[in-house]
């Protein structure tokens, strides 16, 4: 099964530097980027009507044309499950915040990318071994 993960980050390097790391923990996946809150709506209507979406999602916060958080809400309200913040932001406010717009959990940048890549590979895993059962 091919892994679809898209990420939405500003800083277009971000997505580039997790798939190097992501390709040394799974396989067959593919990643796909946005650039701010907008965009991926955007593309996520496209994927939606074309019956691929993503299985997980990586969001930035701070984002120009479209926030993290709006953009999260947005896409939650189009079915949308299993968002992550991507941030280097992180605070009790933020996560109140983040679960009210459907957010499943927060990523700290401060972590390390490597360590992100390990955390979303675990995901995968954890989405494969349920598909198997």
């Amino acid at each position: 099964m091919k892994v679809r993960i898209f990420i939405v980050d500003d800083e277009p390097a971000v997505a580039k530097v997790l798939e190097t790391y992501l390709k040394e923990l799974i396989d067959d996946f593919e990643v796909i980027p946005a650039s701010n809150g907008q965009e991926a709506i955007e593309k996520m209507a496209e994927m939606l009507e074309e019956e691929v979406p993503p299985d997980v999602t990586l969001m930035d916060l701070r984002m120009p044309v479209m926030d993290g958080i709006e953009s999260s809400k947005q896409l939650s309200a189009m079915g949308v499950n299993n968002i992550h913040i991507l941030t280097a932001y992180v605070d009790s406010d933020l996560a109140k915040v983040a679960v009210t717009v459907g957010v499943k959990g927060i990523i700290d940048k401060k972590e390390g990318f490597k360590a992100i890549a390990g955390r979303v590979a675990e995901m995968v895993r954890d989405m494969r071994e349920a598909d198997s059962d």
